[in-house]
């Protein structure tokens, strides 16, 4: 609760999505001043069927774009910015469809906190497995997934994206499948900067060759660029070109 306060105390419109308002309610008892912001309206509840693309399922774009819009009412009714805590375990369990839609969405919600005064947590059940994690929190700047250090981020948006971290036998088909879902279906070539790679194991070459491979059965050709030097040593042992960033 201490996430919400901090933007309760920064003066921020808060929204907490879950699954019900009364489990939403139960999770936000011991805000400070809980009850006074919600007859304020300075704290909002919404279901997640809700508030992702009212129940018909996530529309990463659209998502986007409300939360966009979001922002501004906020800042429209004198806050500095918006702060949202989300269970989103529904999400991440819609099958192989929504999975992909949700790691669209989540590129494209960094790319946004980035431009705007919005913050954001995505929260999920701990019933929720490190495989279907994974390639979320691959997505994430900031993550926290069981006593695991974040070592991989995955960033960019369109036909360039670029791989910070680490990528070794943990992360690597974690990575495979992010890097696929979040090129979509449309053909072209996909820019993947590796300039902030600072390691790559066998495994994660592996992934890079097994996800250029999945990506040309689209039509898409994924062009690697920017590595240092011995992360190009091990891409070597699959035959991937690198070329300058």
């Amino acid at each position: 609760m201490s996430y919400l306060d901090e933007g309760r105390r920064r003066d921020e419109q808060l929204l907490l999505i879950g699954a019900s308002r009364p489990a939403l309610l139960t999770a936000c008892a011991a805000l400070p001043d809980r009850d006074e912001l919600l007859a304020g309206g300075r704290l909002d509840l919404q279901t997640t069927g809700d508030a992702y693309a009212g129940g018909s399922g996530l529309a990463p774009l659209e998502q986007v774009e409300r939360y966009r819009a979001a922002v501004q009412e906020a800042l429209g009714s004198g806050r500095t910015g918006l702060r949202v805590a989300a269970d989103v375990t529904a999400l991440i369990r819609d099958g192989r469809s929504g999975r992909r839609r949700l790691h669209a969405y989540e590129q494209l919600a960094d790319v946004l906190m980035g431009a705007v005064p919005m913050t954001a947590v995505c929260l999920y059940d701990e019933s929720v497995g490190a495989e279907e994690l994974g390639p979320v929190a691959v997505l994430h700047p900031l993550q926290h997934l069981g006593d695991r250090q974040p070592q991989t981020h995955l960033s960019g948006r369109g036909p360039r994206l670029s791989l910070h971290g680490e990528v070794d036998l943990t992360e690597a088909e974690h990575v495979r499948t992010a890097l696929v879902d979040v090129a979509g279906d449309g053909s072209g070539e996909l820019v993947l900067d590796l300039s902030d790679l600072d390691f790559l194991d066998v495994a994660g070459g592996r992934a890079l060759y097994g996800a250029r491979r999945d990506l040309a059965a689209r039509g898409i050709r994924l062009r690697l660029a920017g590595a240092p030097r011995h992360v190009r040593r091990c891409l070597g042992l699959f035959d991937l070109a690198v070329e300058p960033a």
